[in-house]
């Protein structure tokens, strides 16, 4: 989804380098971005509900609480 953004999935968001500008902080990095920044805080804003709804199924109140519970994952 974030592909529609611009996003060309260099796999650099964690470093604040993203070349497109979709992932950073950086000043120059984001006047890159050809995107609408409402977009991808939709975007983000939608993952993290669609998560907390699916941790509400699954009983869980905390995301911390996840880790380390592989039970919780289903295999395909």
């Amino acid at each position: 989804p974030l592909v529609v953004e611009g996003c060309i999935m260099m796999r650099k968001c964690h470093l604040n380098t993203c070349p497109v500008g979709v992932a950073t902080q950086d000043p120059v990095l984001r006047a890159k971005f050809q995107g609408q920044p409402e977009h991808v805080v939709n975007f983000f804003f939608f993952i993290a509900e669609e998560v907390r709804e699916i941790m509400a199924q699954l009983g869980v109140r905390k995301f911390n609480d996840l880790i380390g519970h592989s039970e919780f994952l289903d295999m395909k």
